[in-house]
């Protein structure tokens, strides 16, 4: 069984095609890890050093300026390519050349999800690049705080004691019961075996993150709160506008209804029947969790000395996530619904469980076991979501001004996978999806505009609630 997740980081910037200077990559990813068909006394694959000749991983391509969408569909071509050779280090330049959008050249990096997380390739990411105005100096690394633990006194430390306890089994039970049983509802949107083999398409759209930030702070909570409330709100209006669509219909576009009924009433009627059934779907997100002690992206220096506080490598767990369909009159509405869910995996150690059993299940069995076990888990539940923080200044690569970071990942069996990255104050929300699930994914790019902006007015009509 072959689970090849390759990650794939869009960037539009302006080329001078000089990409010798990739210190880190050299240094740290082609001499010294490559993933071999070689096994140890236990029969796992371990990395060995290699030579590399640095031209063997660089594709150059020119952009076709007369399509719009060229770098879009040159993405989603990759993501169904064939895998990685594993007999190199497995990673790609795919430099593209002509003016698309705001920039006038693009660079895909294509990773091996083998070699490191979305921390980790991120923080390598930034150790590649340099300030704006200033080509010796490394950006600085986005810091994360945690917020200030608050004095309780001891029934409450105990109370919330019994409250991790409690959130911790919960998480356990259903992660376990998603992997022998617990499925999603079957939807337009649900994956299936194969659909990582399915044509994919790609859209984009630009969040303010200071929007985000005065919907977060309205509700006293974080932007994960709100990335899950835009994504609830905009999946739920997407479902009930395509089942409404698909309905039957005549001539005039309406639906069909008997001589002596009213039309609109109706069409009204059928709205009503399938918002009710979408607030039914019981639909999950299979969201990353940073099991590392620190926070955010770290010093790559640091992560390649092993701490355990910030070890390079892939050291994530996995939160289910359910997403809120049920219709709210008040926008902030979905925020907190999403609120109620991320504090109760906040209050649990669901994420470190389930990083560790993985951990231990390939240590005691190899990769196979928990190869199928991951797959399982995806495969039952119906989207993926994550978000990673990028840089917060404007940054160069190889002397060149990055206009974005767009980050994507493919070969899981899911239809529809959901990113945030941040840059220089803006959040970019990118969504992958099947042909099959979402063909048209920036219609359902512009509803999380949509819900975005109704929840920005809603916060601003009404006084923020104390910390």
């Amino acid at each position: 069984m072959s689970f090849n997740k390759s990650r794939i980081l869009v960037r539009g910037l302006l080329l001078n095609n000089d990409l010798d200077h990739l210190f880190y990559f050299r240094f740290f990813l082609i001499e010294i890890w490559l993933w071999m068909q070689v096994q140890d006394k236990k029969g796992r694959d371990i990395w060995v050093p290699v030579e590399v000749n640095i031209d063997d991983h660089i594709v150059e391509a020119n952009v076709d300026t007369s399509d719009p969408t060229y770098v879009e569909n040159y993405v989603t071509d990759l993501a169904i390519a064939p895998p990685l050779d594993v007999k190199r280090p497995m990673w790609q330049f795919h430099v593209l050349n002509g003016t698309s959008g705001n920039a006038a050249g693009h660079m895909i990096v294509r990773v091996h999800h083998a070699l490191g997380d979305g921390t980790s390739l991120m923080s390598l990411l930034l150790a590649c690049t340099r300030r704006l105005g200033s080509p010796d100096e490394l950006p600085a690394v986005p810091v994360a705080r945690r917020r200030e633990r608050e004095r309780k006194s001891a029934f409450r430390h105990i109370l919330s004691l019994l409250n991790l306890f409690w959130n911790t089994l919960v998480g356990v039970f259903l992660f376990t019961s998603t992997a022998i049983w617990l499925k999603d509802s079957e939807s337009v949107i649900k994956g299936h075996t194969g659909v990582e083999k399915e044509k994919k398409k790609l859209n984009f759209v630009s969040l303010e993150m200071a929007d985000m930030v005065t919907v977060k702070d309205s509700v006293n909570g974080t932007v994960n709160d709100v990335l899950m409330g835009i994504v609830g709100s905009a999946l739920r209006t997407y479902l009930v506008g395509r089942d409404a669509a698909s309905s039957p219909a005549n001539s005039a576009g309406e639906i069909e209804t008997s001589a002596d009924s009213d039309p609109k009433a109706e069409v009204v009627k059928t709205k009503s029947k399938i918002a009710s059934k979408v607030e039914k779907l019981r639909i999950r997100a299979c969201a990353m969790m940073n099991t590392r002690g620190s926070p955010g992206l770290q010093e790559l220096a640091s992560m390649m000395e092993g701490g355990s506080q910030h070890r390079w490598g892939n050291r994530m767990g996995y939160l289910l996530m359910d997403i809120p369909l049920k219709y709210h009159l008040d926008p902030l509405d979905y925020v907190r619904a999403a609120k109620k869910v991320t504090d109760r995996k906040k209050a649990s150690l669901e994420g470190i469980f389930t990083y560790w059993s993985g951990a231990m299940l390939m240590g005691l069995t190899g990769p196979k076991p928990p190869l199928i076990l991951t797959r399982r888990i995806v495969l039952q539940t119906t989207l993926t979501v994550s978000n990673v923080p990028g840089p917060t200044e404007p940054v160069t690569f190889a002397g060149n001004p990055i206009v974005g970071i767009f980050p994507t990942v493919s070969g899981h069996p899911q239809s529809v996978s959901i990113y945030l990255q941040t840059y220089m104050g803006k959040a970019s929300l990118v969504v992958m999806s099947a042909e099959s699930a979402i063909p048209d994914p920036e219609v359902f790019c512009k509803l999380c505009v949509d819900s975005l902006k109704d929840m920005v007015r809603a916060a601003k009509s009404r006084p923020v609630p104390p910390a």
